[in-house]
């Protein structure tokens, strides 16, 4: 190249490089990120704390944090995402993910960006937890709480009724009815005002926990999820729903028209409460509940070592997300699950790392671990609200209407069939649009 050219090239590149020190350093183009989080407040300063530090080492990334109540949350989302405008980082239980999953919301984990090889050394650093978000043989989210229920005991009541709390807790469902009754106390007409035990009755969700785990004990299932109809009929389904039914109507032990056993345990109208978690230790303390935990019981002519099913929270990225704010997105993620045991000692939420996993070593919540080795996950279906409310309504034909449940388990058995294909049907054409 002639000397004139090379002085020539030579100027132009340090014109340059002046220009670009004057310019300042160049930076990868702006990313925002839409983290949609369930009211938890407990857990909102945590969230708060991660935003900022993920925000502080991802300067190009902007994280656009939104917390919704709890009630609204499931709605809200899906309103969003059949619009076209849902976040790009969502949080939301096992229960409705299979919603999600046919609607071809979720993005399968992109574990370059979560800051992972394969799979494999993602699940190394949990013991459990992934069955829930587990489609086709991919994993689609990254749990932030996996838990189960047990059974709480009021120490001081059970020792008024002269009974030992460490020794006398059945370990079978037949054995409660009787259990139950020295626990009791009732008023002249016989009415309990003080119930010994008692199921979660006005809670749905709990309801479809119990008769999901009530069935897994006896070798049945609720819902056969892989052939995808329900299975809820049959010598398992006939039993378990009896002894429910016997409970309000035969035994007169409690019933729907209670208040929630969660509220009357820790206001110390109950003796025995079996759906709280782990995360019940701490209000057990602020209540002043002098508590026993115990596994929840199992039928004597079971098929299955089973306590309650395990239920989930899981971290999901948006499919329909750019390139761009996905890969933002499981980085977000991945910083926000490290956080684990900051969830777990601030808000209560556990999630089975072996980081989390030495925390929760005292007796009570060795209860809730062990009992979760052997958890199924209830069955996973599209439409759950609506599944759920035939479930509903056929209880109450039963436990307050009279109806013989041999009658009326048929039909219900039916309706969540229809259920289950229409929404289904809905859901895989929702994006179509």
């Amino acid at each position: 190249m002639p000397l004139r050219e090379i002085v020539g090239l030579a100027a132009r590149v340090i014109g340059f490089a002046a220009f670009a020190a004057c310019a300042g350093p160049v930076h990868a183009e702006q990313v925002t990120i839409k983290v949609w989080m369930h009211e938890h407040p407990p857990r909102i300063p945590i969230d708060r704390q991660i935003v900022a530090e993920f925000e502080k080492a991802h300067p190009d990334v902007k994280v656009d944090y939104q917390v919704i109540a709890v009630a609204e949350y499931p709605t809200k989302l899906l309103t969003a995402f059949a619009s076209g405008s849902g976040p790009d980082v969502f949080n939301q239980t096992v229960s409705l993910v299979a919603q999600y999953y046919a609607s071809r919301i979720l993005a399968p984990i992109d574990y370059a960006a979560l800051g992972y090889p394969d799979e494999k050394a993602l699940t190394d650093q949990y013991t459990s937890g992934f069955a829930g978000i587990r489609f086709g043989g991919k994993l689609y989210g990254v749990p932030t709480e996996v838990s189960n229920y047990a059974c709480y005991l009021n120490n001081d009541m059970w020792k008024e009724a002269g009974l030992d709390p460490a020794k006398d807790f059945p370990t079978t469902w037949e054995a409660m009815p009787a259990l139950a009754e020295k626990l009791t106390k009732r008023d002249a007409n016989g009415v309990p005002i003080r119930r010994g035990f008692d199921f979660n009755w006005p809670t749905p969700g709990v309801y479809w926990l119990t008769m999901n785990t009530m069935m897994h004990q006896l070798g049945a299932s609720l819902i056969d999820e892989d052939a995808y109809k329900a299975t809820y009929e049959g010598p398992a389904a006939l039993e378990a729903t009896q002894f429910l039914v016997d409970w309000v109507n035969k035994y007169k032990l409690g019933g729907p028209q209670y208040t929630d056993t969660r509220t009357d345990f820790l206001g110390k109208k109950l003796a025995t409460e079996c759906s709280f978690g782990i995360w019940g230790i701490p209000q057990m303390h602020d209540a002043k509940v002098n508590f026993t935990v115990k596994p929840v019981p199992r039928f004597a002519d079971g098929k299955s070592d089973e306590g309650f099913d395990a239920y989930a929270y899981y971290m999901m990225v948006n499919a329909r997300s750019s390139p761009a704010v996905q890969k933002a997105s499981w980085e977000f993620v991945r910083m926000f699950t490290d956080h684990a045991v900051d969830l777990f000692k601030g808000a209560g939420l556990f999630v089975p790392r072996k980081d989390v996993a030495p925390l929760a070593n005292d007796p009570d919540s060795l209860v809730f671990l062990n009992e979760l080795k052997k958890a199924k996950f209830s069955p996973r279906v599209v439409g759950y609200n609506q599944v759920l409310d035939v479930l509903m309504r056929g209880r109450d034909r039963m436990v307050q209407g009279g109806e013989p449940v041999a009658n009326v388990i048929p039909t219900v058995n039916n309706d969540m069939n229809g259920v289950l294909r229409r929404e289904k049907t809905r859901a895989e054409a929702m994006l179509k649009q």
